[in-house]
This record gives C-alpha cells, sequence and structure tokens, in this order.
C-alpha cells in the first residue's frame, strides 16, 4: 500500500496564494513527500483550486461546517489547520470547540486560548486583556460610554474611532475630539455585531490616536506547548492600503520581544499571531491590534529570510531544524503588487 502524503489544510486562505507555496516550499526544503489541501466555502475563490487538492466547505456559521471539517481532517489524516478567517477562528476556538475536538485526535492547530481568541476579536476586551497583563496600549472606551469619551478628550486631541468587532481596520477614521461622537454614530451604522443584531454606538471603540511609527509583529508559539516564546519578527510599515501592509522595512525584533512573551505566556500561544505596534520617539511600544493567524505582513519577514512555514512542519512531523527560521536580513524593503488567475468557468 503506498504511504499517504504528509497533509495539512489551509482553510479561507482567499487571496494568499503566497502561503500556499511557502508552504510547499517548507515540504521540500524537509524532504517530505507533502501536500496542502486547500478548503474554501467559495469554489471559485482565488485559492480554492490552487491547492494540491481543493475541497469546498460549508461557511463556518452553517450548521454542517463542523461534521464537514472533521471529515475532511479524517480523510486526509492532515496534521495542521490552518485557518486565514478572523470569523472563522471565532467559531473554530471560542463558539463550537472544534479547535479542542481536533487537538484531541492530534492535530495541531495554532492560535491563542478561547478567552484571548474572543478578546481579540473584542478591541474592546482586548484593550482590557492587555492592560491586564501590563502590555502598553490605547487607551479604549465603547463608543456608548459617553464619560469615558469625555475623559479621553481631556488628555489627548486626536482618536481612532473603528469597529468593535471588525476585521481589517473596518470604520477606521482618525477625528478631533469635537469629531468623535459623529465619527461613532457614522460607524455605527456599518458596524458588524456581537449576535447578528443591527449594529450600535457600543459596536464602535474609540482610543486616544498614538504619536510614533508603526509596526507589524510576529509572535510565534510553539505548536506543542502553548505559550512557549519560539521567536519574534519585525517590520516598519511604509504603507497600508485596504487596512493590510502594502510596503514595508524589516527591522529588529529585540525592541519587542518583552511584550511578545507576556502576550505568548498569558494567551497560551501556540503559532504565530500578527500584532500591531505603535513606538513613540522614546522607543515605547504599545499594542492597537491583534490578528490571531498569519496576517498580511507576514511575506515582508519571509521574503527578508524567515520560514515559518518550515517551523509548522518541523514540528508538526518531528524534524529538528536549526534556528535560521526565524532569522531574516534588517532593512529589507519590499512592496505587494497585483495578479489574478483564472478560477471558474459559468
Amino acid at each position: 500500500m503506498t504511504a499517504k502524503p504528509a497533509t495539512i489544510i489551509i482553510s479561507s486562505a482567499g487571496r494568499r496564494l503566497y502561503l500556499i507555496d511557502w508552504f510547499r516550499e517548507a515540504f521540500d526544503a524537509l524532504g517530505i513527500d507533502g501536500r496542502v489541501i486547500v478548503a474554501e466555502n467559495d469554489p471559485t475563490s482565488s485559492s480554492a483550486s490552487y491547492g494540491d487538492v481543493g475541497r469546498s466547505l460549508p461557511k463556518y456559521d452553517d450548521p454542517d461546517y463542523g461534521r464537514e471539517l472533521m471529515s475532511l481532517v479524517a480523510e486526509f489524516d492532515a496534521k495542521i489547520l490552518i485557518s486565514a478567517n478572523d470569523y472563522e477562528l471565532i467559531h473554530v476556538h471560542v463558539n463550537s470547540g472544534l479547535a479542542n475536538s481536533l487537538r484531541e485526535t492530534g492535530v495541531l492547530v495554532p492560535g491563542v486560548s478561547a478567552a484571548w481568541q474572543a478578546g481579540c476579536a473584542d478591541k474592546l476586551q482586548m484593550a482590557q486583556m492587555l492592560a491586564a497583563i501590563e502590555v502598553p496600549t490605547p487607551a479604549t472606551v465603547s463608543g456608548a460610554d459617553d464619560q469615558g469619551i469625555d475623559e479621553l478628550s481631556a488628555r489627548a486631541d486626536e482618536f481612532v474611532v473603528k469597529h468593535r468587532f471588525g476585521s481589517g481596520s473596518s470604520g477606521l477614521r482618525v477625528v478631533s475630539a469635537d469629531q468623535v461622537r459623529q465619527a461613532v454614530t457614522e460607524a455605527a451604522l456599518s458596524a458588524p455585531a456581537a449576535g447578528g443584531h443591527p449594529g450600535t454606538r457600543d459596536d464602535v471603540v474609540v482610543q486616544s490616536k498614538l504619536p510614533g511609527a508603526e509596526y507589524g509583529v510576529d509572535i510565534i508559539g510553539s505548536l506543542t506547548d502553548g505559550g512557549m516564546l519560539s521567536g519574534v519578527l519585525a517590520r516598519r510599515k511604509v504603507r497600508m492600503r485596504a487596512g493590510e501592509t502594502d510596503k514595508a522595512v524589516t527591522v529588529d525584533a529585540a525592541p519587542f520581544a518583552r511584550i511578545s512573551e507576556l502576550i505568548a505566556g498569558a494567551s497560551d500561544l501556540t503559532g504565530l499571531i500578527d500584532v500591531d505596534v505603535f513606538v513613540d520617539d522614546f522607543g515605547e511600544a504599545s499594542v492597537i491590534d491583534i490578528n490571531p493567524r498569519f496576517g498580511g505582513g507576514y511575506p515582508f519577514v519571509h521574503l527578508a529570510g524567515a520560514d515559518v512555514p518550515l517551523y509548522y512542519l518541523s514540528q508538526a512531523f518531528d524534524i529538528e531544524v536549526d534556528e535560521c527560521w526565524n532569522k531574516y536580513e534588517l532593512g529589507v524593503v519590499s512592496a505587494k503588487y497585483e495578479s489574478i488567475r483564472v478560477t471558474g468557468q459559468v
């Protein structure tokens, strides 16, 4: 009988075709006969037909999603399940218990604890959780908290208004104190809300705008030993586009080591999370957002020499690799560009 190829599943890869390529390259680098299964609920998405095998899954909120996902993992004996979709991650890690069910069968499911996964999806809760572990973060209040907004207005001149449960900088506006309440009212009209109800002012957050430069930091934890920090990768953002880093330059990650260690330990981190950080003129780093998945900034450090897919596979298939996977050249500037491929025919 021919042995099955080593297999991982990437769900909701969307436009991140490079991630599929880099896992394929990591299989080759380790000398493993491996394959990448891509699971999408839209069969004509950019990535749906790009994997070694493509499979359709129901949308994460479909009643059949969990059964179909477990069946897919069992069919291919997958060793890792990776999702690149924030809302799917909430369902897998928090709402359904699927992450723990998969882990009990030996599947590695990168992420954070259920409490931190919920916190990463709720920007108000996230600010409170970061403050509780003494990680600097901007003062944050609900858009419905008039007293809190007044207190912020007494201490700052500019504010960030954005969706509390949003993704990809949705609803983001930078406004002055006299514009905050109007901006909150307008943001609430399009705000995604917990429980599916229409957006309200409480589904918007207001933060003090931080001074300084913005950085993207990847915090990587062991896939097999939760909370154990394995690596930190960093880049300074040069240009943003549609809520995602469009151009960046790689920088030394050492200034972010302490906050990375605190977050990894408190969140029971396994795998990679993408963290947005502001650094002021005095070198003080403040966390403004956490995406518990491969984010849009990872390619900038990968192209400079880092290789998290290699690290993932080494952990999944118990192959020792040296620390080169988290080393990269500093000062490398990279920029994204557009491409297109045929994904179906009607």
